[in-house]
């Protein structure tokens, strides 16, 4: 039997609360990165500590994306209310993708490590803005059975993700 992974064990821990709408499921994921990131940043972690916590963060980071813009942005990126957030916010995406594969073409070491501090303060910046912005004003425009239904969607998302083939 295989060893689950700590990213398949929180996505399993996640289809147990199915009736969370899915701002709640995707805060939930911001705290996770959060925690991550700080230990990235931090100058009391050593090297192996954070190359080891980013590699987690960034299969995290990977399966968000995916739910996230499954659940929420492609379903409202074409709404006069939350367009251009939904369109910067898949944009902003696909450059998170783009630096967190350019990291692993860094040879050295100590450049990788910046590249990798660089990239965490990228995406906190990120996740500031959809958790001032886009979730407030979300929360109050969708009604709680669409955000739970949409929590579903990405739910389900995330457990396809967090599986050991990436899909």
């Amino acid at each position: 039997m295989m060893k689950k992974s700590k990213l398949q064990k929180l996505a399993e821990s996640d289809t147990q609360k199915s009736s969370s709408g899915v701002i709640t499921l995707l805060l939930k994921d911001h705290r996770a990165m959060r925690k991550l990131m700080a230990t990235v940043k931090s100058p009391r972690s050593t090297n192996a500590k954070k190359v080891s916590s980013f590699k987690t963060l960034e299969k995290l980071v990977r399966s968000h994306v995916k739910a996230e813009e499954k659940a929420l942005l492609k379903r409202i990126d074409k709404h006069e209310v939350f367009e251009d957030e939904a369109v910067e916010g898949i944009e902003e995406h696909r450059i998170h993708n783009k630096v967190m594969s350019d990291i692993h073409l860094i040879q050295s070491p100590k450049r990788k490590l910046t590249r990798m501090k660089i990239f965490c303060e990228f995406l906190e910046h990120h996740l500031d803005e959809e958790e001032e912005d886009l979730f407030p004003k979300f929360r109050k425009y969708a009604a709680l059975t669409t955000r739970k239904k949409m929590g579903t969607i990405f739910l389900e998302k995330r457990k396809n993700t967090t599986s050991t083939k990436e899909r």
